[in-house]
């Protein structure tokens, strides 16, 4: 099974890509990395073992443009599933492995990890306690395979306000389209917190650098109010 891992990168510094990079070149299995530059290249990545994939500017939406153009690259050269890996997270050494045998296990469209939650420093504080198949995945915890890439085109088409929800939106779509999806609940992938919510949730100090938590809830309401089933959160 060819696995494909699509990172969009916008204004991160090289060494924070490079440790995302090197999680994907450790996988217990071999995939292709795929670096899309959104807007803001770095060409020292010309020199690494990815497909570097640069575009012209910057399409202000939390990357989801470029998660897709990632994607159809991937398609097109022949691979068999897709995953995503934010420029500023990293996966477990047996993260892809585990999803592959889930696929080989129950052939899903959609399958789904859980993750650790950790500091800007990497240090990990725990496990998600929001994880929920029904409710929220993290879109580096997910994997589309053959059955379910008929979905993907919803990165690009949702309207701009859902960027924000994106992951959550991506799921709905997924659990609302009817196709096999199956969750690991195994803790894969490393999730970088930059917002302060998860600090709050956890009585965690909030470290310098880190941002206040986003107006998620005008994003919910407009989803609604656009005509389209409540987003549980």
């Amino acid at each position: 099974m060819k696995v494909a891992v699509i990172t969009p990168y916008y204004k991160e510094s090289l060494e924070i890509i490079r440790n995302c990079h090197e999680s994907v070149l450790n996988q217990t299995v071999k995939c292709l990395h795929v670096l899309v530059a959104d807007g803001f290249p770095l060409i020292e990545i010309n020199n690494w073992d990815v497909d570097h994939v640069i575009l012209p500017m910057s399409h202000n939406d939390i990357g989801s443009t470029p998660r897709l153009i990632g994607c159809y690259h991937a398609i097109g050269l022949g691979y068999d599933a897709v995953t995503f890996l934010d420029a500023d997270n990293w996966y477990r050494y047996d993260h892809i492995e585990s999803l592959i045998k889930l696929f080989i296990e129950t052939k899903a469209a959609f399958i789904s990890s859980t993750r650790y939650v950790c500091r800007l420093d990497g240090s990990v504080m725990g496990i998600c306690n929001q994880t929920n198949p029904q409710r929220f995945i993290d879109t580096n915890c997910m994997m589309f395979t053959r059955q379910g890439f008929h979905l993907l085109d919803f990165w690009a088409l949702m309207p701009s306000y859902a960027h924000l929800i994106g992951d959550r939106v991506m799921l709905q779509k997924v659990n609302q389209s009817g196709v096999i999806v199956s969750h690991s609940g195994l803790p894969t992938v490393y999730y970088r917190c930059s917002k302060e919510g998860i600090y709050k949730s956890l009585n965690e100090p909030i470290p310098e650098g880190v941002q206040s938590r986003p107006d998620y809830e005008s994003s919910f309401k407009m989803w609604v109010e656009d005509g389209n089933p409540e987003i549980l959160y």
